[in-house]
């Protein structure tokens, strides 16, 4: 499978690579993941971002294999992070790989727990 395209708004760059940096720095396992969807990424004027793409403070529907869509979820920093039931978190795995991503897109996605799973985005908003 592909990697889909990604786009990232140009405002929250300098806050998204304090993160990565923070997250090297306590040799968070999700860093190098993060760093390098940041660097793949196709970065976008924040007026031109696609309504459909996946970005902190938006909500995110996602399946995992073939399983039933989450609920919507708000991707927040970690530091935001307070409820897993309404929110995910851009340093978890599936957090680092919803990023960019847009409606319909879908990826593979490493969990420690379990391997790889294929990750599909239900909607955003």
């Amino acid at each position: 499978m592909r990697q889909p395209d990604i786009f990232i708004a140009q405002s929250p760059q300098k806050t998204l690579k304090k993160l990565i940096a923070e997250a090297f720095r306590r040799k968070d396992r999700i860093a190098p993941f993060l760093s390098a969807e940041v660097r793949r990424a196709a970065i976008r004027d924040d007026s031109a971002l696609p309504d459909n793409a996946v970005a902190p403070g938006r909500g995110v529907s996602y399946q995992l294999d073939w399983n039933t869509p989450t609920a919507y979820r708000t991707l927040v920093y970690p530091e935001n992070y307070a409820d897993s039931q309404t929110q995910i978190s851009l340093l978890s795995p599936i957090g680092t790989a919803l990023l960019g991503l847009r409606a319909g897109d879908q990826m593979h996605v490493f969990l420690p727990d379990t391997g790889f799973h294929k990750l599909h985005v239900v909607g955003v908003k």
